[in-house]
Parts: structure tokens; sequence; C-alpha cells
């Protein structure tokens, strides 16, 4: 099943949920205004201040029915690919979070977010939920083809952007075959979406993690290995919500920089031996930090809004609510419309003069909103060019919304020029007027 993909010649499908992180670094409570320094680190990835950065990781596939692409010599779950991105994933968290980097995943272990119950196949996981809103769930001979993917795909989509990472990393490992065949090829290949406003820094994001993962599974491998470069065109789900998606696609697409790197293929045997134990883990996810490492290294203006109230920090895991419908919803706002938000410059280089703080309410029955709304409004505070690493907290009062029922406001920042910091992949702090 398609959780995302695999790419190779007529590659067979690839595409799949919970951990633990630290916050970001907080700093004692400043007065409202004033200007906290960098803390400083030797975070050879951000050392501004790593704790602010925030990274998705999606270890592809996972649970009883989502084992990824089969594998040629031994399909078996300790040699499923769902396994080997979950070793990998973990690597990489461990990687990053020794540098102070907060880490999101979507899973932390053999699970699946949108359910995983069905007897007929020896599945006896959590119940089916419908993600993605179209008012279906499950998997079986009367369900709609793929309904399990679309609503897994979402709420792994949902995972990142209630996080509001920085970038989000999906990883899978490919099988090339075609009508029965394997390609006995090693290559690794990695896709973005060019069709985001942030398509520039999802495409450096794709380079420096290809260059990275092609040079360090090259230093682990004893055969040869193909480079087979970045693709901006292939249009995985799990990276962009398809225009005039049906109803069964998902509804909500990732608002941050993304990709997703097929880091090796197992149909060669070697390097399906390689990728199925810890040198093979450890050389994939040196590879993917090298690149993300390089990335925000030339990031030159990003940003972090987060509210100072529960659950309204950036990159704490989000927790799943009870019920049937969509897992992991944004934080809910003051009633009364008073609220302190802390700016950070997660950038490389300072914030220009005339920044500006905007926001704007819309109606959604979905548990956030999947673009800006019309009509966003300004916000008084004035916002200091703040250094890298540099943070502020300003105290704002949002707008009412305009109208019954649940809501979302969505709060970013603007350049000089009126251009949205969303649209280089700062994502938008969002909070509900309700919860579920």
């Amino acid at each position: 099943m398609l959780l995302a993909a695999c790419g190779g010649p007529a590659p067979s499908s690839s595409a799949a949920p919970s951990g633990g992180s630290n916050p970001p670094i907080v700093t004692a409570t400043p007065a409202p205004g004033a200007v906290v320094p960098a803390p400083g680190s030797s975070s050879t990835v951000y050392p501004p201040n790593p704790g602010a950065v925030v990274v998705a990781i999606d270890p592809g596939h996972g649970g009883c029915l989502d084992w990824g692409v089969a594998n040629p010599y031994d399909n078996k779950p300790a040699k499923s690919e769902k396994a080997d991105t979950l070793g990998i994933a973990l690597a990489l968290k461990q990687m990053l979070e020794a540098q102070g980097i907060t880490v999101v995943l979507t899973r932390a272990a053999d699970e699946a977010l949108a359910g995983d119950n069905y007897p007929s196949y020896g599945c006896n996981g959590p119940d089916w939920r419908d993600v993605n809103g179209d008012g279906v769930a499950g998997f079986g001979p009367n369900v709609p083809e793929a309904t399990r993917t679309r609503d897994e795909l979402s709420a792994r989509i949902d995972v990142a952007n209630v996080a509001r990472a920085d970038l989000a990393i999906s990883i899978h490992i490919n099988s090339m075959t075609q009508g029965g065949q394997v390609f006995k090829i090693a290559a690794t290949q990695t896709y973005y979406t060019d069709a985001s406003s942030w398509a520039d820094a999802s495409k450096q994001l794709a380079g420096d993690v290809q260059d990275g993962v092609v040079s360090s599974m090259a230093d682990a491998a004893s055969y040869d290995r193909q480079d087979r470069g970045i693709d901006g065109t292939a249009p995985y789900l799990y990276l962009l919500k398809p225009p005039g998606s049906a109803d069964n696609e998902p509804r909500r697409g990732l608002l941050m920089p993304a990709i997703l790197t097929e880091v090796g293929s197992m149909s060669l045997e070697a390097e399906s031996e390689l990728l199925s134990g810890q040198a093979g883990y450890d050389a994939a996810a040196r590879g993917i930090f090298d690149g993300i490492a390089a990335y925000l290294r030339n990031r030159p203006l990003a940003a972090r809004i987060d509210a100072l109230i529960p659950d309204g920090a950036a990159g704490a895991q989000p927790t799943a609510v009870p019920g049937n419908g969509p897992p992991f919803w944004p934080a809910v706002a003051p009633s009364d419309g008073a609220l302190s938000l802390r700016l950070t410059n997660t950038g490389s280089s300072a914030w220009p003069a005339g920044l500006r703080l905007v926001a704007g309410w819309a109606a959604t029955d979905m548990p956030y909103l999947a673009a800006a709304p019309d009509g966003l409004a300004p916000l008084d505070p004035e916002i200091p060019a703040l250094q890298p690493g540099e943070s502020v907290e300003l105290p704002v009062t949002l707008p009412a919304p305009a109208g019954d029922g649940r809501q979302v406001v969505w709060i970013a920042l603007d350049g000089p020029d009126g251009t949205s910091l969303t649209a280089s992949g700062s994502a938008a702090l969002q909070l509900g007027n309700a919860g579920p």
C-alpha cells in the first residue's frame, strides 16, 4: 500500500506513528518586549539556539497492515521496510537531540495512527479513525480503496503541522522491481514538491539531504551505488495536498518544507543486508543529519511563533485525543483574545526592520487551516530586528472570531514588503476557539 512512495524503474509502491522529544529551550521569563539573547551552544546543527528548531521525522510505513515494499530476499518483519525506516529514524532522532535539536516522530514503534484493526489478517490494533474527514474509515472489501492509507497519511501530516516543525522528512527504502523482475541496483533518490510557495526551500532541503545520504551510504557500502538526484514533480501525497483532491485524499498538506528520501534500495541484496542493521541505520541517518545541518546553515530568514499558554509551544510531541476523528488538534486560544507570544529568529541572518504580526480567523471543522485565511489584519506590537537565536515576548490582543461555531486563528509574520514568512517555510501559529 502506498503511504508515500518508492521510486526507481517502475518501482513498487512505498511511502506510514508516536514518539517523544524535549521541548524547545526556554529562557527565564523576560520583561515584555525585552530581547532575550540567543542561548548559544556547541551544536553543529544550529549553534545560536538549537532547541528552537523542530524537525519532524516520519519513518515510512508501519503497523500490522503496512510493511512497505517487499524484501525480495527475506520478506519478514525484521527485514521489512517499516522496520528499517524506524531504525534509521530512531538513529537520526538520537543524533539530532544530541545536538540540541527538538525532534517529533510520527511513530516510535511498529504502529499506525489511523487504526490497524483487521482481524482477518491477524491485525488487532487500534480502531479505525476518519482522519481526513471524508466520512469513511478502515480497510477491507467494503471500504473504498486506499481509505486506510489516506487517513494514515493525514494523521502523519497533522503531527508535523500541529508541532509546527521547521522541516519534515519521510524516510523510505526502495525495492526496484518491474513485472516480477528485481533490478539489482543500489540507489538513493529524494523527492520534494515544486507546487508549494516554499518550493525553493524544499528543493534546497532535498538537495542537501540527497548529497548527505549519497556520501554517507557510499562510505558504508562495499558495492557500487547510484546517485539518482532529486525530483520535484512526483505526486506523493505525503508531500502535497493535490489541487482538486478527492475526498478520500489528504485534505491538509504539510505547511513547511518537506521531503521524502529513498535512502537506498533493498533490491540489491548487499544493500538490503546493510540497511537492516545498525551500521546501515547509522549511515543513512548520518547522511540525513548532514543534509539537515547544511540546510539550516543556509536558511537566512526564518521564525518561530509560540503562544505562552498550555500546549502552545511548538515542538511538543502532539498527543492524540480520544475518538474516531482526527487525533491531533492545536491548542485553544484564550477566550478574551489576550495572548503573549514568543517570537524567535531561527534563521542564519538578522531579521530586517519592518516585520509585522498579522492574524485572522476562519471557520473549519478540520483541526487547523490548510492555508492562510483572507483578510489577515496587523497586530499592534513592534517587532525588533532579532539576531539569529534571539527571541522576544510580546503581548497581543487577537481580533474576535467573526461568526459562530468552531474557528481557527492564523498568526504569522509578514516581511517589510508584505510577503509572509510562511512563504519561505516558517509555519504559522494556529489556535482554535474550541477543541475537538
